[in-house]
């Protein structure tokens, strides 16, 4: 960014003064001039190369003999002349000596108290409607004509002189009266002229008047009263001229500035033809002349298959030719590919298909290049094509054509595995490289895995069309009163307490009585995973209004939520457990409230409702930023807000409040949404139905995980992660979509796997061992979120005992393996 210094000359002498400063009376501005008051002020700044000018404090000035009113700032140029107080400010010169270098700008400083040879400029100009470069027709006051003496050029002459000449001419007779006579007729005509101030820009302009006599002395022209009109010319400017209305006895000023002819710009591009644009607007095409206004001018020059030019130029005007040379850089370079394969073809980006080999030329940057042949496997890349220069590639050597296996199962939807990868759900067609035999594997939800080797063949075509064998998974249906009927999608499954035989799938399940309200609830069966479903028949007749918990819920955002019953359970670990932590202490809880739990963690696009400008970046050059991923990368904090955020949506009182420079629950604890405490959220993990004991692990009390129950740390994440939990492999490398794997007895997804979760309590590594009613952890420190409790394992999990619900781990900030699901206390 360029700077400016003003050398200032003024009665005291010559000084130099950095840009901006302001002229006037007092002690505030830099440079002092006298007969100002307090609010008159000028004030001169430096912006974007140009000098401006604006009235410091309240009162207004005069440029150029033009008011200038408070608030606006005017671009000044050579020649202006600003009154302040009994001062003229003038602009000597304004200029850059080059490119972002400092500027100089000089100024003279005339103090006008004494000084009869300048008059101040302080009559108003009055417009008629004209514009600048326009007529315009001023009204202004005569300035009386000083008399001259014997040796000037106007006034009465010497009448001792007269006469004496007189006397000596009585000879001439009647010619010299009528001499003499035309001779007083100047003198009248004289005598009757007018003055005009002049303030011209360029200084040397020629200036004249219209009417039977007129000149300019200085920086005044004499006129007679009456219209006039007065032109201003110079070379290389163009004529301007005005109007005037001359009226005696009232002074007039009269500013002229003249507009410098366009120049001439000689564009040498060596060849290239190009087209301009001036200032943002078309100018025509290069290389050749152009007319361009004089003045600092953009040029913008563009040719196809090169970059733009942009060059900034000072244009002379008047007619000025210059030689101006411009160097594009090329924007397009060339590719040169070769193959051994005969008939062999090249397609870049999709497009249409080439013979090979080619020379092409392509814009600079990465392109997409698939080359084929019939009869031969295709080989497909990127290159980067650099502008100017030549890429080679090749020869080129095509193999054998890949093997096409076709995979339709009975039912459809299941997952294939190929080599221990994982390529998708069926159906689903794949291309397999040639000369190799594969491990082939479908896995579905409720049916048996099925597996076969397939040998690849260049160019053939298989097909396997299998029928996989369901799994039967246990629904236990019971609750209060016993004996209800129980339907099943509709149809009646027989009396309460019941157990069924399903397949592993989504049922709407129905208990009704006659006089009770029914019960209905929506299931989903995991193999291998008996589950229990309770219920409970509340009497009709209750107040208008009135109705029960539901089993399931859905917030505003959509998330589906599931109630969890009340009850009493150990909470931790015994002594014993193989796995133990220290932190995991063994005491009694219960949990008095029935409580709705979010049945999946939040997602990226939900949390993005909330704050849309959330990023949770990648993994292993692998985004976990999708819309349908967990969303990680929160705080315990940025959960809180997100919370309270939800129950403002659906008109829910807040749970949290702010005391003190931390987050707290609200007392007595309210209906809105909050994070689960430790003691719910484990109680939820570890739930074994009615009448059940809790479970050791999610899925029951035993190793190993069951297939496809979890993300967690397997085979898979070999890029991304250094250690593996032993034997385990799933189809998520790092964060996966929530609700992807198995539920748990009360339908909640994820309690294990994916990502941990945050949840309310202050972490604290021991707890006492008495025992405790919905406890919510120790208060954290004022001021701060305290360290907070994190409960499940995760997709970095790499070890069998942080498979426990029991496990637990404290944190105080953000991380990509951590997220949270949403709770809150039913309504009863």
């Amino acid at each position: 960014m360029s700077t400016a210094t003003a050398w200032l000359r003024e009665p005291a002498g010559e000084r130099a003064l950095a840009l901006p400063f302001s002229v006037g009376s007092t002690a505030d501005d830099a440079v002092r001039v006298p007969g100002a008051g307090p609010d008159e002020a000028l004030q001169l700044d430096w912006r974007d190369g140009l000098l401006w000018a604006s009235p410091a404090r309240g009162a207004s000035l005069l440029l150029n003999g033009e008011r200038l009113p408070a608030g606006t700032a005017r671009e000044l140029r050579d020649g202006d002349v600003i009154a302040v107080g009994a001062a003229r400010v003038r602009l000597v010169r304004a200029a850059v000596p080059g490119g972002d270098a400092d500027a100089v700008v000089s100024l003279d400083i005339l103090h006008m108290a004494g000084n009869e040879t300048l008059a101040p400029l302080h009559a108003a100009r009055v417009r008629t409607g004209a514009e600048d470069g326009e007529d315009a027709d001023l009204v202004v006051a005569a300035i009386d004509f000083p008399g001259a003496d014997a040796t000037g050029v106007a006034g009465q002459a010497d009448p001792a002189r007269v006469r004496a000449a007189a006397s000596g001419r009585r000879a001439a007779g009647v010619g010299l009266a009528i001499a003499a006579a035309a001779l007083l007729l100047a003198f009248g005509v004289l005598g009757r002229l007018q003055r005009v101030t002049l303030t011209v820009d360029p200084v040397d302009t020629q200036v004249t008047g219209s009417g039977l006599v007129s000149w300019r002395a200085g920086d005044t022209l004499f006129v007679l009263p009456g219209e006039r009109r007065v032109r201003g010319e110079r070379e290389g400017y163009a004529a301007l001229e005005r109007s005037i209305t001359v009226v005696p006895d009232q002074p007039l000023s009269l500013a002229l500035r003249l507009t410098r002819l366009p120049g001439i710009l000689e564009i040498d591009t060596g060849g290239i033809a190009a087209a301009v644009t001036i200032d943002g607007a078309p100018a025509g095409r290069v290389p050749g002349e152009l007319t361009v206004p004089a003045g600092e001018r953009t040029l913008t020059l563009r040719a196809e298959r090169h970059l733009d030019v942009v060059q900034r130029v000072t244009v002379e005007g008047a007619g000025v030719r210059q030689p101006l040379q411009v160097r594009f850089e090329p924007s397009w370079g060339q590719l040169a590919l070769s193959v051994t394969t005969p008939g062999a073809e090249l397609s870049v980006d999709g497009g249409a298909a080439t013979a090979l080999p080619a020379r092409l030329d392509l814009p600079a940057g990465v392109h997409r290049l698939r080359v084929s042949a019939v009869g031969a496997r295709s080989w497909e890349s990127t290159v980067l094509v650099r502008p100017g220069e030549v890429t080679t590639i090749g020869p080129l050597e095509l193999g054998a054509p890949d093997a096409t296996l076709v995979l339709r199962p009975q039912p459809a939807g299941a997952g294939v595995t190929v080599a221990g990868a994982f390529r998708g759900r069926t159906p689903l067609e794949l291309a397999l490289p040639a000369g190799a035999s594969y491990e082939v594997s479908l896995t579905r939800s409720g049916y048996r895995d099925w597996q076969q080797r397939v040998v690849a063949v260049a160019g053939a075509r298989t097909v396997l069309a299998p029928s996989l064998q369901p799994i039967p998974v246990s629904l236990t249906v019971s609750g209060e009163p016993a004996g209800a009927e129980l339907l099943v999608d509709g149809a009646v499954r027989g009396r309460t307490p019941a157990t069924l035989e399903l397949l592993a799938t989504r049922y709407r399940i129905e208990v009704r009585q006659g006089g009770l309200q029914s019960f209905k609830a929506e299931v989903d069966l995991t193999p291998a995973l008996a589950r229990t479903v309770e219920y409970r028949l509340l009497p009709e007749g209750r107040a208008p209004g009135w109705r029960p918990p539901a089993e399931t819920a859905v917030t505003r955002a959509g998330q589906p939520l599931r109630l969890v019953p009340a009850g009493t359970f150990m909470m931790g670990s015994e002594r014993r457990e193989q796995g133990r932590q220290p932190n995991e202490s063994l005491r009694l809880v219960t949990l008095s409230r029935r409580f709705y739990l979010g049945v999946r963690e939040v997602t990226n696009a939900e949390f993005r409702r909330f704050r849309a400008g959330h990023s949770a970046g990648f993994v292993d050059k692998r985004s976990i930023d999708l819309d349908a991923q967990a969303v990680t990368g929160v705080s315990w904090v940025d959960a809180v807000q997100y919370c309270n955020w939800l129950s403002e949506q659906e008109g829910l009182p807040p749970a949290y409040e702010q005391k003190e420079g931390r987050w707290s629950l609200r007392t007595p604890v309210t209906t809105g949404y909050r994070l689960p405490t430790e003691a719910e959220w484990e109680h939820a993990a570890r739930f074994g139905g009615a009448g059940r004991a809790q479970r050791r692990y999610e899925w029951g009390d035993a190793l190993p995980v069951p297939p496809g129950f979890a993300n967690l740390a397997g085979s898979e994440a070999t890029a991304a992660l250094e250690r593996r939990l032993e034997g385990w492999q799933d189809e998520y490398q790092s964060v996966a979509p929530p609700a992807r794997y198995a539920a748990g007895v009360l339908g909640l997804y994820d309690m294990t796997g994916n990502v941990s979760e945050w949840v309310h309590d202050v972490y604290a590594s021991f707890a006492g061992s008495g025992a405790v009613t919905d406890p919510a952890g120790p208060a954290a420190e004022p001021g701060t979120a305290g360290r907070r409790v994190i409960k499940g394992s995760s997709w970095r999990t790499a070890s069998f005992p942080a498979l426990r619900p029991a496990w637990r781990e404290g944190r105080d900030s953000a991380a990509n393996d951590v997220g949270f699901r949403v709770a809150r206390y039913a309504d009863e």
